[in-house]
């Protein structure tokens, strides 16, 4: 844990800090001193240490160095390893950088980066283990919550005992609840770290574990219940749901449409989520990539509970149940998004929509944040060379999205959460993980180490026509964006092992 005296990383990170990087861009060394740093791993280092030395560009080295332990370095607020028995529970609480809240679909993305090192670092390890436990008790706290504050008690919640889960919830934020927008990328977050440490490590500890297990079955409760039509068949009368989100705001992506039910619905197979990973509200209830995300997530979660079950005889029976319901939710979800979610667009052939409503309404766009529609071969829905994804993939990089901004200074695909002329480097880094185009690759690495705005790290979003000038940094928003910046690493490791020419000088 850093000490008091160390600075605050959001100024922290606005700040040159020498040695500069030697480039033409000259990025500053912006990782906080050893003592501040929240979380060392030996074995990360030495991967840094590792990749650096080969890149050949100093401005992509340095980048690199400050981006992928960023997670490590800044978000890891509280760690716990509490003996139970005789065994250790721990609990990870991660924060999403400048603000002091864990989101789950954030927590689970910052942590992802290091996900192939984790056998060989027992406390890197833990760190997951407890993330994964920690999304959970939120989760039984309220499935429908996408952020958490804090935990005043870490041990208390290692003492974890079953609650019958209540019908409908008041609006009001349960104690612990730091924003309640349903966002169904916060459970699938859940569910893929969950199966990614698994596949990694082997350790299906988690699994025998009642805080793990209700928070699947409130997690597959809360799912079928955004099932549910607008309106029932037969009658014709709304029913009731489960779920609003109402509040007087001076922007209208922080509410929702009648009286925060959201727009009206068919019954599709498909989940409403009222909320996209933005945090900003849905047009149309059915967000497409959600959705996939949730359908991949599903068919892991039952892979896992499936093998789970074989091997856990005295539970095997209610795991099993879940292996099935878990993969018949996963394939309904994936038939309705071809059924419902494809349309036929004049320019670019068969797409996929970004959000449906199941009467035949659909929104043409697409927003940087994780799960888009630039990233479902990323996310594992289809194959990156899969006709309809490289149709939209076009469509998305493309002036025919709204939110696809191109200026002096770069170009990316932005979202209405920050507004017009504001690219994501996200959606650049995107781009680099579903291409196989070399030069769109170097095109892409250089869009994003200009995007830095010489400050050396990944921001939310960059204005493409104006850099920044005086104190204001409106040429960005966010100096710290763990997950933006570990995904960067991401990326840089996934070229390393797969093209290894675009990075490493052609004379080592």
């Amino acid at each position: 844990m850093a000490s008091p005296s160390c600075p605050d990383y959001a100024e922290y990170s606005k700040v040159f800090h020498r040695p500069g990087s030697g480039g033409l861009l000259d990025l500053p060394f912006q990782r906080p001193a050893e003592a501040c740093r929240k979380f060392t791993s030996t074995v990360i280092e030495s991967v840094i240490s590792n990749i650096t030395s080969k890149i050949a560009d100093l401005d992509l080295a340095r980048l690199f160095t400050n981006a992928y332990p960023n997670t490590l370095d800044t978000t890891i607020e509280s760690t716990a390893c509490i003996a139970l028995s005789d065994n250790c529970h721990p609990l990870s609480f991660v924060i999403t950088g400048d603000i002091n809240a864990m989101w789950l679909r954030d927590s689970a993305n910052q942590l992802l980066p290091y996900i192939d090192y984790i056998k060989h670092d027992v406390n890197l390890k833990r760190l997951f283990l407890g993330a994964i436990y920690m999304q959970a008790q939120f989760i039984n706290t309220d499935p429908y919550a996408n952020a958490f504050k804090e935990p005043n008690n870490l041990e208390a919640l290692a003492t974890y005992t079953h609650s019958q889960q209540l019908g409908k919830r008041e609006v009001q934020l349960l104690d612990g609840v730091f924003e309640r927008k349903w966002e169904i990328d916060s459970l699938a977050s859940f569910m893929s770290l969950s199966y990614q440490y698994w596949n990694q490590t082997g350790d299906a500890s988690f699994v025998e574990n009642s805080i793990w297990i209700d928070a699947v079955e409130n997690a597959l409760n809360t799912i079928k219940l955004q099932q549910d039509p607008t309106f029932n068949t037969t009658s014709g009368e709304a029913l009731h749901t489960d779920y609003v989100f109402f509040q007087v705001a001076d922007r209208p992506t922080e509410t929702q449409f009648l009286n925060g039910r959201g727009q009206p619905v068919k019954h599709t197979g498909l989940v409403k989520s009222l909320f996209r990973p933005s945090d900003d509200a849905t047009v149309f209830p059915f967000f497409i990539p959600g959705n996939a995300m949730l359908s991949v997530e599903l068919d892991h979660v039952s892979q896992l509970l499936s093998i789970s079950a074989a091997a856990t005889a005295q539970k095997s029976s209610k795991i099993q149940a879940l292996a099935s319901e878990t993969s018949r939710l996963s394939k309904e979800i994936k038939d309705a998004i071809y059924k419902y979610g494809l349309i036929d667009h004049p320019t670019y052939g068969k797409i996929f929509a970004y959000e449906v409503d199941g009467y035949g309404s659909s929104l043409i766009m697409d927003d940087a944040n994780i799960p888009s529609l630039l990233s479902l071969s990323l996310i594992g829905f289809l194959d990156q060379n899969d006709t309809i994804y490289q149709n939209t993939r076009k469509l998305v990089l493309s002036n025919d999205n709204p939110y696809y901004f191109s200026g002096p200074r770069g170009s990316g695909i932005g979202g209405p959460h920050v507004g017009l002329a504001y690219a994501w480097p996200m959606s650049q880094i995107v781009r680099i993980l579903t291409s196989a185009d070399d030069n769109e690759i170097k095109e892409a690495l250089s869009i994003i180490l200009k995007s830095t705005d010489n400050t050396g790290l990944i921001h939310e979003s960059f204005n493409v026509y104006r850099q920044r000038g005086g104190d204001n940094n409106s040429g960005y928003t966010r100096s710290w964006f763990s997950w933006a910046n570990g995904l960067f690493g991401q990326a840089i490791m996934k070229l390393m092992n797969e093209r290894p020419h675009l990075l490493v000088n052609q004379q080592q």
